[in-house]
């Protein structure tokens, strides 16, 4: 019995993609899955004039199988600034972030997506798409 559990622990770890190989590329660059972070997934990108950035999922963490949409912000560094600073824990804080829902084309892993950004608490005036690189495209 120990011997099937054990098998089967290996499978779902093999079964799911270590985060920094979850990589999308962009208009504006690769974004990366970075971590998860207190129950939120973190993931790096190229925003405002090529300068890095970060959207913060929470609810995503660890969630490779039941992706659909996902409400959460971003945190970026750029000329716009907003009337108060927002950031993460351990991470990026700034007066340069907003709104962002990230949309997932199908359930699991690897999948395109789309994610809406809006400035500040504005509404979703941008849109990035994203299509994954797997197996080193």
């Amino acid at each position: 019995m120990l011997k099937s559990l054990t098998a089967a622990a290996l499978a779902l770890t093999l079964a799911a993609p270590a985060l920094a190989d979850e990589v999308w590329s962009s208009e504006t660059g690769e974004i990366v899955y970075l971590a998860d972070e207190y129950g939120a997934a973190i993931l790096s990108f190229s925003d405002y004039g090529g300068l890095p950035g970060e959207l913060v999922f929470p609810g995503l963490a660890g969630n490779f199988t039941d992706r659909g949409v996902h409400h959460g912000y971003w945190v970026g560094q750029s000329d716009m600034q907003c009337a108060a600073a927002l950031g993460r824990p351990g991470g990026m804080t700034s007066l340069t972030w907003g709104r962002a829902v990230i949309a997932f084309d199908e359930m699991g892993f690897p999948s395109a997506f789309t994610v809406l950004l809006g400035d500040c608490d504005e509404d979703l005036t941008r849109s990035l798409r994203a299509e994954p690189i797997v197996g080193g495209q």
